[in-house]
């Protein structure tokens, strides 16, 4: 049975978003993991199949830390399949101090960013834990009566808190962004997505234009672009793209042998099917 790590623990976003995966058959054993570091590094050295981290969230943009593991510290692993998660917040609390007054809240980075105005509108104090559903377990399991769980409904019904607040988050709607993370590519569908990692052989004026050109020139769109520095010296990056072709396209393939031969550097983070709600892909038929 395939062994699908995410970032843990039960009731997170990401725990909701393995039950969307398409593109790995049949039961799967889940395995919750504390960081988004772990599961990616799992991947890349053998010790699980696949892992699911959050790549990007539709109002913070894209998740540097997945990013960067995935840019600078892995080999093997590659984006298999995207997952979007719809992504609301309520406030939890022990039943018991429901009716308390509320000091401080807690939740992910993420959650409390989305939630600022609720937070500012009643002065409360916010702090941060490694994910949404350790925020719950931490305020189910303290007696203070001041603190506050921004989470998901599921995170809260797990650890036995009762909601008094429901859609809290700025901006209804919101969704995050899913990467399914394997050592295996995946055949062309028909309606694919490929993300590069693109090193200029320097800086300097027109670097990001004679990055672009090679793809751009061959009428690919570029629905993604994200620069990460290079951690060397100040000012110097490399980008992230993500293309609305699949990387066996002979377009792509003349792209990046353009790219290379003018001294770029080319990292494949892997080719997979573009997100579609209603579930359908191109070779449901």
């Amino acid at each position: 049975m395939p062994t699908v790590e995410y970032l843990g623990p039960e009731g997170t976003f990401a725990h909701a978003g393995t039950d969307l995966v398409r593109t790995v058959a049949g039961p799967v054993d889940l395995v919750a993991r504390p960081t988004v570091s772990e599961v990616i590094h799992d991947v890349d050295g053998g010790r699980c199949d696949y892992g699911l981290v959050p790549l990007e969230n539709s109002i913070d943009g894209g998740v540097t830390s997945t990013i960067d593991v995935l840019v600078f510290e892995v080999h093997e692993a590659r984006i298999r399949e995207e997952v979007v998660v719809p992504v609301t917040f309520g406030a939890h609390r022990r039943a018991e101090f429901a009716a308390a007054a509320a000091t401080t809240v807690l939740s992910h980075p993420v959650g409390l960013a989305q939630c600022r105005r609720w937070c500012d509108e009643r002065g409360l104090a916010t702090r941060s834990t490694d994910s949404t559903a350790e925020a719950c377990r931490v305020v189910a399991a303290s007696e203070d009566p001041g603190l506050v769980a921004v989470a998901s409904p599921k995170a809260a019904e797990l650890a036995g808190l009762v909601t008094v607040a429901s859609g809290i988050e700025d901006f209804p709607g919101a969704s995050t962004r899913f990467a399914l993370v394997g050592r295996d590519l995946v055949a062309p569908t028909g309606d694919d997505k490929t993300t590069l990692v693109v090193t200029p052989p320097s800086e300097g004026v027109g670097t990001l234009l004679r990055t672009l050109r090679p793809i751009s020139d061959r009428g690919i769109n570029i629905s993604n672009i994200v620069s990460r520095p290079l951690r060397q010296r100040l000012g110097e990056y490399c980008f992230l793209l993500t293309v609305d072709r699949h990387g066996d396209d002979p377009a792509v393939i003349e792209a990046v042998a353009d790219l290379e031969g003018h001294g770029a550097t080319v990292k494949l983070l892997g080719s997979y099917p573009a997100w579609r709600p209603d579930g359908a892909t191109p070779t449901d038929g």
